[in-house]
């Protein structure tokens, strides 16, 4: 590992609204870990607005990461990805970046939909590519709709089972990645999130506040990402990563701050290594 541990982060970056890279690059820097991003696409706001610009960056990224080969890097970090193409050069990278570092730990947040649905850029050619993506993976941190379309599960919802999440999470290990974080299952006023780790089952259950903001999918991803980087247990950062997600969103309702805008995290970045505690 690095003196500090180096993770490439393949992500969109968006100007306005608290997501993809913005997030990933500040809660890993605030964690002591040395982000090194990857831009997939540029945009001036996300996607959740009326309006924005928008600027692929697929053809660039070949290049991009062969310009790399001499770089050692502790992992790699995966959050939204446009098209097949992008899914395709990820995986490549990976696979080629294994054989000379095979210890490099791959962290995928297969990032497809949300109740039920798919995003509107999203195609059944790239529900498989994502599936060949998270085989490749060492982790993936995905909510309960993006675990149903990868396993061909039927979506029921996000009020489900604890005995149905652990299914789902089976069956998601039997594509090829034995460390799973099943994000977004709600008990009534609980949040719960389930970790499959090599078979070992464990349930992290934070109070659920009531409203969806934007970016609490990276923001939680971008933690378990920092301190798994940093060697802990996957069990202890996810239950860093809900009690920091937890604390931001209740800082943000008190705010009154609007939706769209994602949670204010930057307040309580200087304190995120205590979550771990």
């Amino acid at each position: 590992m690095n003196v500090i541990p180096r993770v490439a982060c393949i992500n969109d970056i968006s100007g306005f609204g608290r997501c993809s890279l913005t997030t990933a690059i500040a809660i890993l820097s605030a964690a002591g870990v040395q982000a090194c991003p990857v831009p997939t696409a540029v945009l001036s706001k996300h996607t959740g607005f009326p309006s924005f610009t928008f600027h692929d960056l697929t053809g660039d990224m070949p290049k991009y990461f062969d310009t790399w080969d001499d770089i050692p890097i502790d992992a790699v970090y995966s959050g939204f990805l446009g098209s097949p193409k992008q899914i395709d050069i990820v995986s490549d990278f990976i696979i080629k970046r294994r054989k000379t570092a095979p210890d490099v730990c791959v962290i995928i947040d297969p990032v497809m939909g949300d109740a039920g649905k798919l995003y509107p850029t999203y195609t059944d050619e790239m529900k498989m590519c994502m599936k060949e993506l998270v085989s490749h993976a060492d982790i993936i941190t995905p909510n309960l709709t993006e675990a149903c379309f990868l396993t061909g599960t039927e979506y029921c919802g996000e009020d489900v089972e604890d005995s149905f999440a652990e299914r789902l999470a089976q069956r998601l290990a039997e594509i090829g990645c034995n460390k799973i974080v099943l994000t977004g299952i709600r008990h009534g006023d609980s949040m719960v999130n389930l970790t499959w780790d090599n078979g070992k089952v464990s349930i992290d259950e934070i109070h659920r506040l009531g409203i969806v903001f934007s970016g609490t999918g990276d923001i939680f991803a971008s933690v378990v990402c920092a301190f798994t980087a940093k060697g802990y247990s996957l069990s202890r950062c996810v239950a860093a990563a809900g009690g920091f997600i937890s604390d931001v969103i209740e800082h943000t309702l008190s705010l009154s701050s609007p939706v769209k805008d994602g949670v204010v995290f930057e307040p309580l970045l200087s304190e995120i290594n205590k979550y771990l505690y």
